[in-house]
């Protein structure tokens, strides 16, 4: 548990490190979230083309 208790150490010893970290977690996911809706939108949407609804 060494690895573990070094990192919570840092993450409280320096709060704009933990900011960071946590906007860039945001980021990737906000980014997969984007990417993934625009992706099912897209086969939905090509789905209907085909269908000619």
């Amino acid at each position: 548990m060494g690895l573990v208790d070094d990192v919570i150490d840092l993450l409280t010893a320096d709060p704009s490190l933990t900011v960071i970290l946590a906007g860039l977690l945001l980021l990737v996911f906000g980014g997969y979230f984007f990417l993934r809706r625009l992706l099912v939108e897209s086969v939905q949407s090509y789905q209907e083309g085909r269908s000619g609804r």
